[in-house]
């Protein structure tokens, strides 16, 4: 079903995952409200890892989900449809990289991130409470700190500028479709697609495990997120986030 999505705007804000943790401690929010800064000054990327925005310049927002019919075991479930959301946004521009998904949460474009997403989950017992997923998307700004390795923008592929606001309008709607597949029940078209969506999907790549060199191909994902990898020696392999690392020329 399509839920509502009660804005709250902040011109400079820490994190909006931080504010959206401190909504869900102390009031009751209706499922969907989006939180969108203008400004982060301490914006959140996966682990310790911190986000980098020029102010107005970039979609970054957070969504409070309440994805209780979900199991607790099967959260990885809404990392696909918040990460398919995106590349479904991104799909109507004339893009001519090909947009992916660098496992776990990394939006890419070509060898170039213009994204990522974190999602942050509560559980209580057998029940899967709540969800904030943060997402930031670089549409316009072209300079970056020399410090990134990657970054890339929407502007800086197509040559055009965009409304900010209207972005996430954009990318909202497009989590909502994906969403309303999950509350459906459709796991597999979400799994088959996140699948094909992956960078370096079935193709013979170099990475970094350990500290040392292999080369792997990329199989999928299995039900609690781990990388499913296909390595030289002809073994299989699970990797956790933080246990493998990609390489880019």
């Amino acid at each position: 079903m399509n839920i509502p999505h009660p804005f709250i705007e902040l011109q400079t804000i820490d994190s909006t995952n931080l504010y959206a943790e401190k909504l869900l401690k102390t009031q009751k929010v209706p499922e969907g409200t989006i939180i969108i800064a203008h400004q982060q000054t301490s914006g959140k990327g996966q682990g310790e890892n911190s986000w980098e925005s020029e102010p107005g310049k970039n979609a970054t927002f957070s969504m409070i989900l309440f994805p209780e019919f979900l199991l607790p075991g099967q959260q990885f479930l809404l990392n696909k449809t918040i990460a398919m959301g995106v590349i479904d946004f991104l799909a109507r521009f004339q893009i001519e990289e090909r947009c992916s998904i660098k496992w776990p949460n990394d939006i890419y474009a070509g060898n170039r991130k213009i994204g990522g997403i974190l999602i942050q989950n509560t559980v209580c017992g057998t029940v899967y409470e709540s969800c904030i997923a943060g997402i930031g998307i670089n549409i316009n700004q072209e300079t970056f700190h020399p410090g990134l390795s990657n970054p890339i923008s929407l502007k800086q592929l197509t040559g055009m500028n965009y409304p900010v606001r209207d972005a996430v309008d954009f990318i909202v709607a497009r989590i909502d479709e994906r969403y309303q597949q999950l509350q459906k029940g459709l796991y597999a078209p979400l799994d088959r697609e996140y699948r094909e969506q992956l960078l370096g999907i079935n193709e013979w790549r170099d990475y970094f495990v350990d500290k040392k060199l292999i080369k792997g191909k990329i199989r999928g994902v299995d039900e609690s997120g781990r990388l499913m990898m296909k390595l030289e020696n002809g073994s299989e392999r699970t990797f956790d986030h933080g246990e493998i690392t990609f390489i880019f020329p």
